[in-house]
């Protein structure tokens, strides 16, 4: 014997179309603010450098803490990352966002931080201050690439290392 039942299927009303309306934004207006993008030039350089400073600071401080044995805050060393990597792709440092971001995936999985651990974090700041001082804009090319898969490789390593 079958059972059969009538099912009703309810669609709630969709509230926040509703006060928005339908369409969309026009074709020239999205052409507009694209040009508005790229036509856009601001110096991303001194406050990339103000982000390095304090990252080299946070990581300095972090290996004095470690060879002392005391607790330190990884989010000083995470905030300007996250702010570098978010910063580097509005200004065309495509290649500083890449490391920024191999950077913020290590530190987001080390369960545990030790003195290579923050030497690794360290090499990521050197490139960001070479990718800085001499402007390279863009992904780097084919040496921009070299850098990001050498910098995959140490974390890598450390990872199997550490087996974390």
């Amino acid at each position: 014997m079958k059972n059969k039942q009538n099912v009703r299927f309810i669609t709630p009303p969709n509230r926040l179309k509703m006060k928005a309306g339908g369409g969309g934004i026009p074709e020239s207006r999205i052409q507009q603010a694209q040009q508005v993008i790229n036509d856009f030039e601001m110096d991303f350089r001194p406050e990339a450098r103000k982000l390095a400073e304090i990252l080299d600071k946070a990581t300095n401080d972090a290996i004095q803490s470690i060879k002392n044995k005391k607790a330190f805050n990884k989010d000083r060393m995470i905030h300007p990352i996250m702010q570098l990597k978010a910063n580097g792709g509005m200004f065309k440092y495509r290649l500083l966002t890449d490391v920024a971001d191999i950077c913020l995936q290590f530190m987001e999985a080390v369960n545990h931080y030790n003195t290579e651990a923050i030497e690794i974090i360290k090499a990521h700041e050197n490139a960001i201050h070479v990718i800085i001082n001499n402007d390279l804009k863009g992904d780097g090319g084919q040496e921009g690439y070299i850098l990001v898969q050498e910098l995959h490789k140490a974390c890598t390593r450390y990872f199997k290392k550490y087996k974390t």
